[in-house]
């Protein structure tokens, strides 16, 4: 396991409605979204951590940056 730490995420909103207005995340809604997102995750490599947010927070991950801070043996 890894210890990542994500600076920036960009999340698969565009179909969130379907295009009504009424149904469709506010920016700031959106910019909450990918601030929980960000942080430190334990993930075994980043297709593990895009898994690990998308459970988190239910959308997929477009784009991510992170640095890799620690490497954890699993005992």
């Amino acid at each position: 396991m890894k210890l990542f730490y994500v600076t920036y995420v960009d999340l698969y909103l565009s179909e969130v409605g379907d295009g009504d207005p009424d149904l469709q995340f506010t920016p700031q809604e959106e910019y909450v979204m990918h601030q929980r997102c960000l942080g430190r995750w334990k993930a075994k490599d980043e297709n593990d951590l895009k898994d690990k947010i998308f459970d988190f927070i239910g959308y997929h991950v477009e784009d991510i940056k992170y640095q890799i801070r620690k490497t954890y043996c699993s005992p």
